[in-house]
């Protein structure tokens, strides 16, 4: 290595030196040390604050993450289907139990049993959905999910049984849950950090899009007065995984980062290329990948093992996911956005499924409106305040719920929550994908993410067991007061938020490396100064990056 005395660069060992004595090199500008930081920070503040002519020179990215995000749709279809499937009448008749009063009703038992399907196959894809994209590649495990996805969708519509259909949405999830795990990670490895949050939020745009699906099929549906009323809904999700099955086998590259771990310099390069477009500056990519990638491994032992998300500075970064994450369990999301077909029916709410309509449009808009501004208010403000308000709102919805046979307190809750669904996807909703898939470090990025799912679906799992318990007319029917239950392990998630949920926005994975290594408090983060970043230097008519760390480079 040889450097030049009072400056910051170090001739890289991949770019050697011409024989004599600085022939050829054209280093006509050399910045200070304080020069490059601060012109650094400039382009990133200028950067984020471009805002939609951002987000249009980056639409080739943005194109990108839309396919990759597929699979996630499912994720939304399935994960409303369950109250959909309630409210359809001739469901009920096929599966349903004869109550005293003459209404039919799909018992809490069989209710839990479709809803263990979800959150099973989730948590065996969480599960293997690491293991088989550090083997076999990002790409490859999307191609495979999709396929699962497809037979377990096909048992689903055919199902003669309530286990038929357990095993049709276990396999189903199983699929589609290899996506939804991987696709955040995916992700996050090609997204520019200018526009990295509002990457990451698609995918809960997606799996909105989802939900707002399901129902909207569930409602043209309703009115098919035989089996195929509910066969139709559950085929309808055949869509998504045969186009991604297309898509990733023609068109999808295979994730950078992923190239680069496996010592793949060269296909990483071309990856980007196909991710960015030719006017791409690989190198300095490239350069950061590794840079972060060498750093970790200065850290850590060579062989990575789950056991790594929980060692050193990434305990703190597991830790941030998996709580966030908790929160969307905690605040009851599960009832919000998939039980309010089947609470509206048994609330007596005129036309059910046709109103459900209006309450998924409205959260689809709060989470598009989320996307314009993740990436310049931040991330802390929309989490905690976010959270703040959503459980506030909980107190509201409980009390209102108090109010007995009175049709003005019906339409309070029908409205409030519909605010609470916009108020949700508009700030903790999308900005916890954002968050899942920027905070983990480089080499164990999939296996946190993957540890986050395992965690979120065990706690989903008990959610999904108690709300049948809590809403059907047979056990508790707790109606709106079911907001009560969520209120208050959501109050000592906002806690917890306020004190050690960092700000991200707009830093590169190296800098993160660094603040997380350096175990900077969590209000800190905002205006922590970095020493490292990526400067670019023209020698003999080569662009050649130079990595700054800590003083050095």
């Amino acid at each position: 290595m040889m450097s030049f005395p009072g400056t910051d660069y170090i001739q890289p060992p991949w770019q050697p030196f011409p024989h004599s004595k600085h022939a050829g090199f054209h280093l006509t500008t050399f910045l200070n040390r304080q020069q490059i930081r601060e012109n650094s920070r400039d382009d990133k503040k200028n950067q984020i604050q471009r805002g939609f002519s951002e987000l249009w020179r980056h639409k080739r990215i943005l194109g990108w993450c839309l396919m990759i995000f597929i699979l996630p749709i499912n994720f939304g279809y399935e994960a409303a289907s369950t109250g959909n499937l309630l409210a359809i009448p001739t469901f009920l008749l096929r599966f349903g139990t004869l109550l005293p009063n003459g209404l039919r009703e799909i018992s809490t038992y069989d209710q839990q049993v479709l809803n263990a399907a979800f959150t099973c196959g989730l948590f065996a894809a969480s599960l293997t959905a690491g293991f088989a994209s550090d083997i076999i590649g990002r790409k490859r495990t999307i191609v495979l999910a999709s396929i699962i996805c497809v037979a377990g969708i096909f048992i689903q519509g055919f199902s003669t049984s309530i286990m038929m259909l357990f095993g049709g949405k276990f396999v189903s999830t199983f699929g589609f849950g290899l996506g939804h795990t991987l696709a955040p990670v995916y992700v996050a490895e090609i997204a520019p950090d200018s526009i990295r949050g509002v990457c990451l939020a698609l995918v809960n745009g997606m799996i909105v899009i989802g939900q707002w699906l399901c129902a909207l099929v569930g409602y043209g549906t309703s009115h098919i007065q035989n089996d195929w009323a509910w066969r139709a809904l559950l085929l309808t999700q055949l869509a998504p995984p045969g186009l991604m099955l297309i898509f990733g086998i023609f068109l999808l590259p295979e994730s950078p980062s992923w190239l680069i771990i496996k010592g793949r310099r060269e296909q990483a390069a071309h990856s980007l290329l196909r991710f960015n477009g030719p006017n791409f500056n690989i190198e300095n990519q490239i350069t950061m990948l590794e840079t972060a990638i060498e750093k970790e491994k200065a850290e850590e032992k060579e062989n990575v093992s789950y056991l790594d998300c929980f060692k050193g500075s990434n305990l703190r970064r597991t830790t941030i996911v998996c709580i966030l994450f908790l929160a969307q369990q905690v605040s009851g999301v599960g009832f919000i956005t998939g039980y309010l077909p089947y609470y509206f029916t048994i609330a007596g709410v005129n036309n059910p499924i046709g109103i459900v309509q209006i309450s998924y449009a409205v959260q689809l808009l709060g989470n598009i409106g989320s996307w314009f501004i993740v990436d310049r208010v931040g991330r802390r403000p929309l989490v905690v305040h976010g959270m703040i308000v959503i459980t506030a709102t909980l107190l509201v919805i409980g009390g209102v719920g108090t109010i007995q046979n009175d049709k003005a307190a019906i339409r309070a809750t029908v409205a409030l929550m519909t605010i609470w669904g916009f108020l949700y996807q508009f700030t903790l909703g999308a900005t916890a994908y954002a968050v899942g898939g920027e905070t983990p470090a480089v080499r164990v990025r999939q296996k946190t993410y993957a540890v986050n799912l395992m965690f979120t679906t065990l706690s989903a799992t008990l959610v999904s067991q108690v709300i049948p318990i809590l809403i059907n007319p047979s056990s508790a029917n707790l109606g709106a007061k079911i907001a009560f239950v969520f209120f208050a392990p959501s109050l000592i998630i906002c806690i917890y938020l306020y004190f050690c949920f960092p700000e991200m926005k707009g830093r590169s994975y190296l800098e993160l490396e660094e603040m997380f290594q350096k175990r900077i408090p969590a209000r800190q983060f905002k205006n922590y100064i970095s020493d490292a970043h990526v400067d670019s230097l023209h020698i003999d008519e080569k662009e050649v990056s130079v990595v700054h760390d800590n003083g050095t480079v």
